[in-house]
C-alpha cells in the first residue's frame, strides 16, 4: 500500500530505533508530526505493517523541543505515542517495515509521515508462563488470584540443588525428603546409594509418586507431627518448602526429632530484591501465592539455630539478570543444619 507525502509537513520517529528488535505483541512507537494549516486535534496517526493497521492514536501533545526547532507556537501539539501489535506469521519474522501515516477526520486521504525497519520477533506468548493470562487482548480485569499462584510440582531435580545435596549429605545416609512433591530428588539420591523416603501432603503428588514407584508417607497437615519415629533417619532434605510453612518452629522441631545427623534446606533468597529495584524486577519464584515466610541469611540461620546446634547458610543459583553494576546475585539460600 502506497501513501503520498504531505507537502509542507515535518516529522520524526524517535522510537523504536531503526533496526531494533521488537516483539510482535508490543511495539511502542513515539515521534512527532507537524503539518501547517491542519488541525492537530483532528489528526489520527496510524502504524501499518504490510498495509495492515497495527496501532493508532488520536492524541497529540505539545513537544517544546519541536516547537523551538520549527519556530512554531508552544501551544501546538506535535508529539505522539502509540502501542502497536502485529499479527505475526511464519513469514513475518525478521526485517519488517513499519509505516506511519496521518489522516484527518472528515477529510479524504492518508499520508505517509515516516517509516522504519525493525527486527520483528515472535513473542510466542502461548509458550510462556502467564502468556495466555496477560495476553494483549485479555478483556478481563485480572485479580490477585489470577496472577499469584503455585506451579505444578517439579518432576526433575535442579542440577545445582542436586549437587549441593550430594555434597553435604552423609555418605550412604537414610534420607527423609520433607515436602518431596513429585519426588524429583528421589531417583538420583537412590542411585547415589542413599536410602530415600518422601513425605508429602498433596493428593496430586501422591498420584505422581505412585506412578513413579517412589516410597513415601502421607502427612496429615492438621496432625502437627510428621509420620516418623524419633531418630529414624540420618538426614533430612527440605527443598523450597520452609517458605510455605505457617508454623515454622513446630515444623522444624519435627524435622530435628526425626533425624540424628543433618538437615539441608533451600529457600528463596529475599535479599536480592533491593539490588534489582533499579530494574523494577522481582524474582519470578516470589510470585508464589502460598509463601508465608521470607528469609535473609540471618533470619534463616537464627530460625534454624533454635532447633540445630550448628547452622551455616550460603547462596546459590545465579539469577540471569545482572544488577545495574553488572554484578551477579543468587536466587536461593542453602542451609546446612547439624544437630
Amino acid at each position: 500500500m502506497q501513501f503520498q507525502r504531505l507537502a509542507g509537513s515535518s516529522s520524526y520517529i524517535d522510537a523504536p530505533q531503526r533496526g531494533a528488535a521488537v516483539y510482535d505483541a508490543c511495539v511502542p512507537i513515539a515521534g512527532w508530526f507537524f503539518a501547517r494549516d491542519r488541525d492537530p486535534s483532528r489528526c489520527r496517526i496510524r502504524a501499518r505493517v504490510n498495509g495492515e493497521i497495527c496501532g493508532e492514536t488520536q492524541l497529540l501533545f505539545v513537544r517544546p523541543d519541536v516547537s523551538r526547532a520549527l519556530n512554531i507556537s508552544d501551544t501546538i501539539p506535535t508529539g505522539f505515542r502509540l502501542l502497536a501489535r502485529t499479527a505475526w506469521s511464519e513469514g513475518s519474522a525478521g526485517d519488517q517495515l513499519i509505516t506511519i501515516t496521518a489522516s484527518w477526520a472528515d477529510e479524504p486521504g492518508e499520508f505517509e509521515i515516516g517509516d522504519f525497519a525493525v527486527q520483528l520477533t515472535p513473542a510466542s506468548l502461548a509458550l510462556k508462563p502467564y502468556g495466555d493470562v496477560v495476553h494483549p487482548e485479555q478483556p478481563k480485569v485480572l485479580h490477585r488470584d489470577n496472577i499469584y499462584g503455585s506451579g505444578p510440582p517439579v518432576a526433575e531435580p535442579g542440577a545445582e540443588t542436586l549437587q549441593l545435596l550430594r555434597d553435604y549429605l552423609p555418605r550412604g545416609a537414610s534420607v527423609v525428603d520433607v515436602g518431596c512433591g513429585a519426588g524429583a530428588y528421589g531417583p538420583p539420591l537412590l542411585a547415589a546409594a542413599h536410602e530415600w523416603l518422601g513425605l508429602e501432603t498433596s493428593a496430586h503428588c501422591f498420584e505422581l509418586l505412585d506412578r513413579r514407584d517412589l516410597p513415601y508417607r502421607r502427612v496429615d497437615p492438621d496432625a502437627g507431627a510428621l509420620p516418623c519415629s524419633t531418630g529414624e533417619f540420618d538426614a533430612a532434605i527440605c527443598v523450597e518448602v520452609l517458605e510455605h510453612i505457617e508454623r515454622a518452629d513446630t515444623f522444624l522441631a519435627e524435622i530435628a526429632r526425626c533425624i540424628h545427623s543433618r538437615a539441608l534446606f533451600s529457600v528463596p533468597n529475599i535479599e536480592v530484591i533491593p539490588y534489582f529495584s533499579a530494574w523494577q524486577a522481582v524474582p519470578w519464584h516470589l510470585l508464589e501465592a502460598d509463601h508465608k515466610n521470607f528469609f535473609t541469611r540471618r533470619s534463616l540461620r537464627e530460625l534454624l539455630r533454635r532447633h540445630f546446634a550448628r547452622v551455616e547458610v550460603f547462596s546459590y543459583a545465579e539469577h540471569p539478570l545482572r544488577t545495574p553494576e553488572g554484578i551477579a546475585l543468587h536466587l536461593h539460600l542453602f542451609a546446612v543444619a547439624d544437630k
